[in-house]
This record gives structure tokens, C-alpha cells and sequence, in this order.
């Protein structure tokens, strides 16, 4: 109900043995003649549908000159006459963020397809002969004969990436759709299918190309994402933004602006507390407030503290999945300052680093390539003198290239993924678990890695970002977070003319020695000032280390101590009580870690050990309390 707090309907033929249901978020076409789920005009199909068609207009015109009647003012209608028009084709039409199921009730077929990039979530699982699916994962939950069996190599890759990649879900009976996938169910017969493949959009490489213009690129840059955010403000409820005072959502509200579409309020995260200098975050809030007075639109900071122990049950409920990471509460919190005044669509930056290269990963993927055999040579000089003079957070960024330049170009590529490293992760698992978990490692970025083979190295990198971290962290907590307090996050930096336009753009343009996202910045250049262009990258994080070792600490030693934490048999005490007390000790950087396996205890707690027994609701309200 929080994902849609605005209706709800039911739709069930007992016959076929099929039931939609659905909770809505009038955004377009509030009316009741918008509802769902909605029957197609000639009674065939039965949709239901989360997110939005950013060009449903154009379609519903064209639908209308070839005979069809429907509602032309929703982007739902349009879809079931579509699909009647051109099958499956139909997904290549549509520009927007989506999971939708349509009933063909003639042939007793369900259609579930989800969008090219991952915004919006879907989770499905076989149950006996049947199938169920839904926007959450604990809504399958409901189902009383759910296979609640851990899938371990998911657990995995919670504790080396803070997400899973792929299909996995921490349950191993349930598999998420994959972005640019749809799925046919009969009666005797479930298929899933890809619509769009990431890679085969890629590119080929122009770096050298003399033919290349970076000025030709960067007017056709500005206009795409003019177009592109033009397009994403489509809406009949009031709109705002997040604005951190960094490139992406600076480079938003600009566009939006200058579009004419104002935001009614924009969003920015402040900290109160200490820490957050020691770990390597700035203060985007003073940034924000130079953005917002320039371009004259109204901001709100939104203060938050260290989480409470509370704050971090209801994050798992949220969730679904045992993300470690802190950033959804911040999502969650303007979300629900976002629905107290009104407003129930936010624009945000996601995808804007992961198109343009904007990671510390993308630039030290482009050094190795620049440096030659000195990448090499930098992994295996001695530098102690120099780690011993560097702040920590410095320190901990020096380490990590080091482990990503020893390795191969496969391997660089892997560990730039992983948040702690794989070995010393899987290493606080019982010896019975570890055992259990694949030697291969993480098959789906293993997968995407292997289909990015050609290409150059910094380019191989953002491929995996399209295919793993993005959908299956970044837009999965984003969607998560915003809709736990009623709230749509649109996307613009993946639309997909957009998207097209960075493949074909060369990765010596988008990440220089000295810059990232460059060819993107000189796109903004007289928009916004250079203070904001140029700013170094702070990240939308929190200071977790800081937490660990102060205000959490209690919470994380009761929860090591507790007797169903012991006999649940998945992680070794003695290397855990190792790790806790070195990183106290500020012997090694294992907060994060610590904080994923705080994470999978809640979550197994909340949704495996309940069993059969109803769901209970956290409450969500609450989630946006940091204030």
C-alpha cells in the first residue's frame, strides 16, 4: 500500500485461474477512469501497470488513426492496444520506466515485461504449477507456500558488493526479471525473453577517430538531455528534484528551468553529527544552496543523524534485499518531506556517473589504459612512507587501486566491484557455508564481462556498471526508498536517446586525468558556474566507519552476542569478533562488512524466521524521521 497510496484494485477470473491486483499512484490522469487494473475497451486485456510512458501522447495518436478506442488521457490505456498492435514489439515503442503485466484473455497468456535499464523492480517465483510476481519482494511473502529456502551464493554477494547481481535474490526460490526481459506464462508453459540488450547498443571505439567533434558532441549533448528531461516532466501532479549541489541533479533542475518546468521544491541532504569529514564526504548542502539561489528555485535541506536502531529494521523491511547501504535512508527522508508538500515526482541523477563515467573506478580504469606497464609497477612498488602521510580515506583509495592494478584486466574489472574484497568477505562465513558458495564467483557480472570482450577497457566497465551495479543497487534502493512514502523517482540520464548518445561518445572524452564526466560537464558550461562543474565527486554516503565504531556499536555487539545469531550456523563468530575489534582499532577497514552482515541477520529475521506467519507491516512512515 505504500508503493500506491492513492487506490487499489482487484481483478480476478477464477476460471483461467489468473488475479491482478494492483495499488495506484495517480500521477496521470488522476480520475477514476485511470484505475486499475484497467480492461482494454474490447474486453481482451486485463493490465496492470508501475511507472510511467513518457510518450504515451504520441502513441495514443497514432493507436487512435489506426481504429482503437481508449482512454487517450492515461499512458496505461495505451498499453493493452499496443501490445494488441504489435506483440511484444511494443516494447521497443515505449520511452519510460516500467513493469507491467498485460492478461491476453483470448489466449489465456500473461505478458510481463520490465524497462531497457531497471528502473522500476520486479520479482517473480514459480509456485507449484502457477506463477506469482510483484513490484516487492515481501509481497510474495504473503503466499504461505513460498519456498523460504537462502540461496547462499546470493548471501555472497551481498557480503562482497552490498547487492547481488543478476537474477539472484536472497531467496532462492525467487528471481528477479532482468532489465530489457519480458515473460510469457501459459498454463503449461513459462518463458523469459531479452527485448534489449545493453551491450549491442555499445559503440564502437572513437577515441582515435579525427572525424570525432567534441564540440559537435557537446551541442548535440545539451540538446538530448534538454529533450530528455523535457520529456520526464510529463506530469498532471506537481514536480520537484533532488539537488545535491553536484553535476547531475545541478545539471537537472538547470534543464528544467530552462525547459520551463520549474520544480516546485528541490531537495538536499545536510549531516549533523561528526565523521563525515574523516570518511571523504563534503558538505553538499552549501553547494545546494548556491545552485538553488542561482537558478531561483526553493530548497529544502533535509537534516538527518546516525540512524537508530529502528531506523535500520524498518531499512530492511524497505529494502527487501540485504542492501548495506546507509543512502536509502537519505532517499527515504526527502521522499517523505517530498509527499508532505505535495509533491509525488522527483527528478533524480541516477545514472548520470554510470552513462558518463563518473566513478573513481572509471577514471583508474582509464589511468591503467594511459599508464601502460605503470599500473603495474604502482600495484607492486612499496609505499608505505607515502600511505603513512595521507588521510584515511586516502589510504583506503590508494589500497583499493592497488588490488584492482595487480590483477588482469578481467580481474581489474571484477574487483573494482567489490566493496570489501571477495576473499576476505567469504572469509566470516562458517567453513560449512563457505564451501557452498560458488568458486567462480558473481556469474552474471562474469557473464556481462565475458559479452563486453572487444571493447576498451573503460567502456567494458560501464557496461558492467549497466548490467549489475545500477539496476540491482542504485535504482533498486532509489525505487524502494521513494515509494515506501508514495513518491516516483524519474530518471533522465537513462533515457535512451541519451544513453545512445554516450555509447557512440569516446571514454577519452567522458573520463580525462583529470576530470570525470567531461564531455558532460562542457555540456552544462553555460548553465552552471565552474565551482559546481568542477567540484571534486563527494558521493552520496554517510560516515558509516564513524557509526560502526560509535553510535552502532551497541546495536552490532548485541546482535554478534545473540544466541540466534550463533546458532543460525551462516557466519563464524571468532572471525567476526576478529573483524570487530581490528576495526575498532582502525586496524582494518571492515565497517561496511560488519554493517552487510547486521544487514542479512534483520533480514533473515524479519523475512525468513517469521515462516508461515503473517507479514508484519514496519512502520514506513517513520523510515523519513531523521530529521
Amino acid at each position: 500500500a505504500h508503493r500506491g497510496p492513492d487506490g487499489e484494485g482487484i481483478w480476478i477470473d477464477r476460471e483461467c485461474g489468473i488475479g491482478l491486483a494492483h495499488r495506484r499512484l495517480a500521477i496521470i490522469d488522476p480520475s477514476e477512469a485511470a484505475s486499475q487494473p484497467m480492461m482494454s475497451c474490447d474486453g481482451r486485456y486485463q493490465t496492470i501497470f508501475n511507472g510511467e510512458i513518457y510518450n504515451f501522447r504520441e502513441l495514443a495518436a497514432d493507436l487512435v488513426q489506426r481504429g482503437y478506442v481508449f482512454n487517450s488521457n492515461s499512458d496505461t490505456a495505451v498499453l493493452g492496444p499496443l501490445y494488441d498492435h504489435l506483440g511484444a514489439d511494443m516494447l521497443s515503442r515505449l520511452n519510460g520506466i516500467f513493469a507491467f503485466a498485460i492478461w491476453d484473455v483470448e489466449k489465456r497468456e500473461l505478458f510481463i515485461a520490465r524497462d531497457a535499464f531497471g528502473v522500476k523492480p520486479l520479482y517473480y517465483t514459480r509456485a507449484g504449477r502457477g506463477l506469482l510476481f510483484a513490484s516487492e519482494l515481501k509481497a510474495l511473502l504473503a503466499f504461505p507456500d513460498l519456498d523460504r529456502a537462502i540461496d547462499i551464493d546470493a548471501i555472497g554477494d551481498y557480503l562482497v558488493h552490498l547487492w547481488s547481481p543478476g537474477e539472484r535474490t536472497p531467496l532462492r526460490g525467487v528471481s528477479k526479471l532482468l532489465p530489457g526481459h519480458f515473460l510469457r506464462a501459459r498454463l503449461d508453459h513459462i518463458e523469459t525473453c531479452t527485448w534489449y540488450r545493453p551491450l549491442a547498443q555499445a559503440g564502437p571505439d572513437f577515441s582515435h577517430n579525427k572525424k570525432v567533434s567534441a564540440k559537435s558532441l557537446v551541442h548535440e549533448l545539451a540538446q538530448v538531455f534538454d529533450t530528455a528531461v523535457a520529456d520526464q516532466c510529463m506530469s498532471d501532479v506537481p514536480l520537484g528534484a533532488f539537488l545535491s549541489g553536484g553535476v547531475d541533479s545541478s545539471a537537472i533542475v538547470a534543464s528544467m528551468v530552462a525547459t520551463g518546468n520549474p520544480p516546485r521544491q528541490t531537495y538536499c541532504v545536510g549531516f549533523q553529527g561528526g565523521g563525515l569529514a574523516d570518511e571523504g564526504f563534503g558538505d553538499d548542502l552549501v553547494y545546494a544552496r548556491k545552485v538553488a539561489a542561482r537558478l531561483a528555485v526553493p530548497l529544502s535541506p533535509i537534516m538527518v543523524t546516525q540512524p537508530s536502531a529502528d531506523d535500520i529494521q524498518n531499512l530492511v523491511y524497505m529494502l527487501d534485499e540485504p542492501q548495506a547501504d546507509p543512502a536509502p535512508l537519505y532517499v527515504a527522508a526527502i521522499s517523505k518531506a517530498a509527499r508532505a508538500d505535495g509533491v509525488k515526482v522527483l527528478l533524480g541523477g541516477t545514472g548520470g556517473d554510470d552513462i558518463f563515467s563518473g566513478y573513481r573506478r572509471h577514471k583508474a580504469a582509464a589511468a591503467r589504459v594511459r599508464a601502460g606497464g605503470l599500473a603495474k609497477r604502482f600495484a607492486e612498488a612499496p609505499i608505505d612512507g607515502l600511505v603513512s602521510r595521507v588521510s584515511k580515506p586516502m589510504q583506503r583509495r590508494l589500497e583499493k587501486l592497488r588490488y584492482m592494478f595487480a590483477g588482469t584486466d578481467e580481474e581489474f574489472l571484477l574487483r573494482a566491484f567489490e566493496f570489501n574484497r571477495r576473499e576476505s568477505a567469504l572469509d566470516i562465513l562458517t567453513p560449512e557455508v563457505r564451501v557452498r558458495i560458488a568458486p567462480r564467483g558473481d556469474e552474471a557480472l562474469a557473464q556481462a564481462m565475458q559479452n563486453s570482450r572487444g571493447m576498451p577497457l573503460v567502456e567494458r566497465m560501464l557496461a558492467l556498471e549497466m548490467c549489475g551495479f545500477l539496476p540491482d543497487h542504485n535504482l533498486n534502493y532509489t525505487d524502494k526508498a521513494s515509494m515506501a512514502h508514495g513518491v516516483e523517482v524519474r530518471v533522465p540520464f537513462l533515457d535512451a536517446r541519451l544513453v545512445a548518445l554516450s555509447r557512440k561518445t569516446p571514454w577519452n572524452l567522458k573520463t580525462t586525468w583529470f576530470s570525470e564526466k567531461w564531455i558532460f560537464k562542457q555540456s552544462q558550461r553555460s548553465r552552471l558556474p565552474a565551482e559546481i562543474l568542477d567540484r571534486k565527486k563527494t558521493g552520496f554516503g554517510a560516515p558509516m566507519r564513524h557509526w560502526i565504531a560509535g553510535p552502532m556499536r551497541a546495536m552490532v555487539e548485541d546482535i554478534f552476542a545473540s544466541r540466534r545469531f550463533r546458532e543460525r550456523g551462516l557466519f563464524d563468530t571468532s572471525a567476526l569478533a576478529r573483524l570487530l575489534r581490528d576495526t575498532l582499532l582502525q586496524r582494518r577497514d571492515g565497517a561496511y562488512l560488519i554493517f552487510a552482515v547486521i544487514m542479512i541477520e534483520l533480514w533473515m529475521r524479519r523475512f525468513v524466521d517469521a515462516g508461515n506467519a503473517p507479514l508484519a507491516h514496519a512502520d514506513l512512515s517513520q523510515l523519513g524521521s531523521l530529521q
